[in-house]
């Protein structure tokens, strides 16, 4: 097993040629105003991604942090991590909520780190002020990052 550690940048330029080390994972945490927030750990996400044979793998009902191992692939590749963030209404506290999916695409190549995401988050001072945006923008509850190698 290889672990994959990254610094948090825009990767951009050719990746052609050598392997490239890929790894997807899902944060407890998002960047807001240069603070870090923990997302409410009721949250779950059903994720869909793609491995090393370029197969798209779905996976349910995952919690944060979740991290799968990594692996090599050689260019060309798409790598792809999507999903639905899902929750148990009843279990939603009463008090401000921090909501959201902080998933991103590890990669390493050349020596080179580089993480890819997308963070979909949000802070909600009630519950039912959470519950009214869910309801209103079911497509705010979708995530996605995808890149090409």
């Amino acid at each position: 097993m290889t672990v994959v550690s990254c610094n948090r940048e825009n990767g951009g330029g050719s990746n052609t040629g050598s392997n490239i080390t890929v790894q997807y994972k899902m944060s407890e945490t998002y960047k807001f105003n240069s603070e870090t927030v923990q997302i409410f750990p009721g949250f779950r996400y059903n994720i869909k991604y793609v491995d090393a044979t370029g197969k798209t793998v779905e996976v349910n009902d995952v919690t944060a942090p979740w991290t799968l191992p990594s692996f090599e692939v050689k260019p060309p590749f798409t790598a792809r991590i999507e999903g639905t963030i899902v929750f148990n209404e009843n279990e939603l506290p009463d008090d401000p909520i921090s909501f959201g999916a902080a998933p991103n695409i590890c990669v390493l190549k050349d020596g080179n780190q580089v993480i890819y995401d997308n963070d979909v988050t949000g802070h909600f001072t009630t519950k039912e002020k959470f519950l009214e945006y869910a309801a209103s923008h079911p497509e705010k509850m979708q995530f996605k990052v995808e890149h090409t190698f």
